[in-house]
């Protein structure tokens, strides 16, 4: 990194966008409990997500719980239910036994900067 100060420059910016990142999804206390899942669901649908190629908009989350995203965001498991049925009914999500399948990632985007 010394030879290199450009290499140093990246890793810092990288770092910064991290710690943003995390702010943004875990420390957003203050905003309503749909806004908090739709941001980790998003994250987690960038990050995490598999896509398929018949169709591309449709990202997988494997292995998540509700009792995952309860314990994250430190939510009640009431109101993560309630959230998860109301992404449901606006189909921006399916979810299966631990499986999450973002079905409109552009209005779960929405969702989670404007609720």
């Amino acid at each position: 990194m010394r030879v290199y100060p450009q290499v140093q420059l990246a890793l810092l910016r990288s770092l910064e966008d991290r710690n943003r990142i995390d702010e943004k999804i875990y420390l957003m206390t203050g905003r309503s409990p749909l806004a908090r899942v739709a941001t980790l669901l998003t994250h987690l649908a960038d990050t995490a997500g598999i896509r398929t190629p018949a169709e591309p908009d449709r990202i997988t989350v494997n292995g998540l719980r509700q009792s995952d995203i309860t314990r994250t965001l430190q939510l009640g498991k009431f109101a993560v239910e309630n959230v998860l049925h109301r992404l449901r009914e606006q189909q921006a999500i399916d979810s299966r036994y631990r499986q999450l399948v973002v079905t409109d990632p552009q209005a779960l985007e929405r969702i989670s900067s404007t609720a």
